[in-house]
């Protein structure tokens, strides 16, 4: 049995145009190199003994890519591996408990295979939905709103089945979908939610039992006028939503997005720079809270590499979340695209003006390389000398030097004599990303707080890191506040892992503050589905990121050092790669 990540994979490969090395495969889905190998390993025994396909390697390329020879046997396949999932999900939904037992029956499976994959949902919604077990069975502890939300999620994601399911034609859905576009009381009813997910509602209120009998004029014309059989059950479903829907619209305002914006501003010292912030945000959330997804997207996306770029806007909306639920009790199912918003509300913060200046005894070539620079690299400026004698450097960032010369200066220097090519180009931009970090090397990555960590028997990630932020405390290089709020983000789940490198972070509130503490682990550890080697215990002030984006620098790092990096054991083999 594949897991999650596998199956994208094989849709990966199946549908590239052309083939992917390893290591993009890792970047894309934020693993590291090794468990790819052992993915794509898997992928191949599970292709071959299904007789599906072929996954081929591409040597001159250093690529892989996957030929399928059985179309009708693999979407089969990749069908079940969906069906699996929503099958669990709708017994939940439609009954009190479900028993194991019951489960591996109706999936065929044995009652192993049942409870893993029971496990393995619990699991993926842990943070939206609340499943519990007794003796009994399984139960989903949620109200019927969200239920019936949820059983929408699932129409939606295969519109053909629970059609089938609710006895309605393919026709009779579209004239469903033309009655909702077309109706003027409609969004009185159902504010924010758009005509196809009313259309799924409406479906999975026919399919939904044990709601109170309810009488709408409005919704049950509806019905009559698309051929649709409902019942004073299913009229009371859609009753129950349509409150839920007004009342969730008519209680969230920009107001209680203001007030929990100053509050994590007051708690992190910091000021969001996009005015637009909070209406955006407003915006967002009446959309999502009028019609809540629960259901996780099996797409990959390039989400996971912006999230290891810009962690700390991804935690704010953790933070954002959180205060929601507690000052106003706004259940926020998608915390991803919050942290989107979040990222584009800390774009000032992030942003660095770099001052470049050229120096060339040719003009033409210095001022197309100048219009080279200026496209490729944001929020520079480019100035050009032929003379250095006047120019007090302590303005610029780097100098790229065309004019031959050998320059003895103490900023870094780029030298060439031609017009830049593309290669030139992105090592000058990782080279301008660097420049501050370059400069505090030893700063940033303190040796004196650096330590090998031994691992017990049978002890935790979170005991391990509780045990390594007691440590630093002693030694006075964090608070207990920075300890506690590392640990809470840790716990809180999507942890910062790039390859077998764990980067547990928070916020400082200590000005012009950036530190990063390498601690190697013995024996490694199981962090999530990652095993982990090293720690990089990372904590600054987001004001700092004008001068140095460490998470940015950190994520190229261990990409591109990865192989190197993997067998070092202590913080002077570490520091070696850095400094180079």
């Amino acid at each position: 049995m594949l897991n999650e990540r596998q199956y994208s994979m094989i849709e990966l490969l199946t549908k590239a145009p052309s083939p992917i090395r390893a290591d993009e495969i890792a970047k894309i889905v934020v693993k590291s190199k090794r468990t790819i190998m052992r993915d794509l390993s898997s992928i191949k025994l599970f292709l071959e003994t299904n007789n599906v396909g072929e996954l081929i390697v591409r040597p001159e390329q250093q690529g892989y890519t996957i030929t399928i020879t059985n179309y009708d046997r693999y979407e089969e396949l990749m069908m079940k591996n969906i069906n699996d999932e929503q099958v669990i999900l709708y017994q939940l939904i439609m009954n009190e408990y479900v028993t194991i037992e019951y489960l591996a029956d109706l999936l065929f499976v044995s009652r192993i295979t049942a409870s893993e994959k029971m496990g393995v949902i619990k699991e993926m919604y842990s943070s939206v939905l609340n499943i519990v077990v007794s003796h009994k069975g399984h139960h989903l502890a949620e109200s019927d709103v969200t239920k019936c939300f949820l059983l929408s999620n699932l129409v939606g994601t295969n519109l053909k089945y629970y059609l089938e399911l609710a006895n309605v034609t393919p026709e009779k859905y579209e004239l469903l979908l033309s009655q909702l576009k077309h109706s003027k009381q409609v969004g009185d009813y159902f504010p924010n939610v758009m005509e196809s997910q009313l259309a799924n509602l409406f479906i999975a209120c026919m399919l939904y039992p044990n709601v109170a009998e309810e009488e709408n004029e409005d919704f049950e014309y509806l019905y009559e006028a698309c051929g649709l059989a409902y019942t004073p059950q299913t009229i009371g479903s859609l009753s129950m939503l349509s409150d839920y829907c007004v009342e969730t619209n008519l209680n969230l305002t920009i107001t209680q997005i203001q007030r929990v914006l100053q509050v994590i501003e007051q708690e992190n010292s910091i000021t969001f720079s996009n005015v637009e912030l909070s209406k955006q945000l407003y915006h967002h959330l009446k959309r999502i809270l009028c019609y809540p997804t629960f259901l996780k997207n099996k797409e990959i996306h390039n989400i996971s590499n912006i999230k290891a770029l810009y962690p700390f806007a991804f935690d704010l909306g953790i933070v954002f979340i959180n205060y929601m639920k507690k000052f106003y009790d706004s259940r926020i199912t998608n915390g991803d695209l919050v942290g989107l918003y979040f990222t584009v509300g800390m774009e000032e913060m992030m942003k660095k003006n770099h001052h470049i200046l050229i120096y060339s005894l040719v003009n033409s070539i210095a001022n197309i390389n100048r219009q080279l620079i200026e496209a490729t690299i944001s929020n520079c400026q480019v100035e050009i000398v032929d003379s250095l004698q006047e120019v007090n450097l302590k303005d610029y960032s780097l100098i790229v030097n065309s004019s031959g010369e050998t320059l003895e200066v103490q900023l870094p220097v780029f030298n060439t004599e031609y017009i830049l090519s593309e290669n030139d180009l992105a090592d000058l931009k990782a080279m301008v990303e660097n420049i501050s970090i370059g400069y505090n090397v030893q700063t940033i990555f303190p040796k004196e707080y650096s330590f090998t960590y031994h691992v017990q028997e049978h002890e935790s990630w979170f005991d391990i890191l509780e045990r390594i932020c007691s440590r630093l405390e002693e030694s006075l290089v964090i608070s207990r506040e920075e300890a506690t709020k590392i640990i809470e983000r840790e716990k809180s789940g999507n942890p910062l892992l790039i390859n077998n490198y764990s980067v547990p972070h928070c916020i400082s509130k200590r000005e012009n503050f950036v530190i990063c503490i390498y601690v190697h682990l013995d024996k490694p550890v199981m962090v999530e589905t990652t095993m982990v080697s090293h720690v990089l215990l990372t904590m600054m002030n987001p004001n700092v990121n004008k001068s140095i984006n460490i998470f940015k620098f950190l994520y190229r790092y261990l990409q591109e050092q990865e192989e190197q990096l993997a067998t070092i054991e202590s913080y002077d083999e570490f520091i070696q790669f850095v400094e180079k």
